[in-house]
């Protein structure tokens, strides 16, 4: 794959947007966001699950083949959300014709994608991005790591993050029940919380200091872990997290996605507020010396166009470079490290 052409596309505002993968409802969030903030679909790949979906709702994109939109001349950001094993390999095609690359979370799946990634993007003048969405498309968990990296709550010494997401696994493709195509649920769920756990504290030097995964209530799957924890260590903190598939039907959303950062000198809590038995927006507590309150957050949410601004002119507004190589690196060191749940 890749055409050979003599540079990126346009970027910023107005780039051109190529589609590689369509089998999950992430790539409407993704596209969406940026269509929003200028940007245009150009292509997208034929095949996928959801294809007939997106060709519908953005008539104007070219249907091809992968190679179709890699060499594309008018796209300039490749967008990724196929089967999670594949993506790697679309960011090193794309990366090696000089284009730059935003992937739905995982953005890998092995510690051997995560070295050709890096090899590729060592001798590109691509980016290579990761959406962690629990934290660039929820405002409070956005807004809680920049207080607690502004000394808003002291000096940040534990970090609890709690992912519970309901299985629905009947709904979810053939692929999803496929650790080696869809990745284990340390290194898919488990991104937003190490994303996190590295937003809040700042920390590149980031330890894995325990990590168990299991299957406990999904007999007719026995490949897939429904329940994983990991321990983490790093910048003066310790993180301590939880995933699973175990979500009841009772709750009125999809999950119940919570983080707590403890600081010496306070508390920020993001939950999710149930009134009469309907979920509403995360919202963001504060406990300090003075009290114990709410506060209002912007409800923007801004990773779009920071995205394309980045793009535009190198710029680091979203996330730094290394930061999707560090995220990536850590959950793979769970993964490689954990133990079963129950021994």
């Amino acid at each position: 794959m890749g055409s050979g052409h003599d540079g990126p596309a346009r970027s910023g505002p107005g780039v051109g947007i190529g589609v590689v993968g369509l089998e999950h409802l992430h790539a409407f969030e993704l596209v969406d966001g940026l269509c929003r903030a200028g940007a245009v679909v150009v292509a997208h790949t034929d095949g996928g699950t959801l294809s007939s979906d997106f060709a519908g709702w953005q008539p104007g994109s070219r249907p091809t083949d992968a190679d179709g939109v890699l060499s594309d001349p008018d796209v300039g950001l490749v967008v990724t959300v196929g089967v999670p094993a594949d993506r790697a390999g679309v960011a090193v095609e794309a990366l090696a014709d000089g284009r730059s690359v935003l992937a739905d979370k995982p953005g890998v799946t092995s510690a051997d994608q995560l070295d050709r990634v890096r090899t590729a993007l060592d001798s590109s003048e691509g980016r290579w991005w990761v959406l962690f969405s629990e934290r660039y498309g929820v405002p409070a968990v956005r807004a809680a790591a920049d207080l607690a990296r502004s000394g808003a709550i002291g000096r940040v010494v534990a970090v609890q993050g709690s992912a519970p997401h309901r299985g629905a696994f009947g709904s979810r493709p053939d692929w999803f029940a496929d650790p080696r195509r869809a990745g284990t649920l340390l290194v898919d769920l488990a991104t937003h919380q190490v994303d996190q756990f590295v937003a809040v504290t700042g920390a590149e030097d980031v330890r894995v200091v325990h990590a168990a995964a299991g299957n406990v209530a999904s007999p007719e799957l026995p490949e897939v872990d429904d329940v994983a924890e990991l321990v983490l260590e790093g910048g003066g903190a310790r993180g301590f997290h939880r995933v699973d598939f175990l979500e009841a039907d009772g709750f009125p959303s999809w999950g119940d996605v919570r983080l707590v950062v403890t600081g010496t000198d306070g508390r920020l809590e993001v939950r999710t507020p149930v009134v009469d038995g309907a979920a509403g927006s995360p919202e963001l507590w504060i406990t300090d010396h003075r009290s114990h309150r709410r506060l209002a957050v912007d409800e923007s949410v801004t990773w779009p166009a920071e995205l394309l601004a980045d793009l535009a002119d190198g710029g680091e507004r979203l996330m730094g470079r290394d930061h999707p190589l560090t995220v990536s690196r850590i959950v793979l060191e769970a993964q490689d490290r954990a133990v079963s749940w129950v021994r």
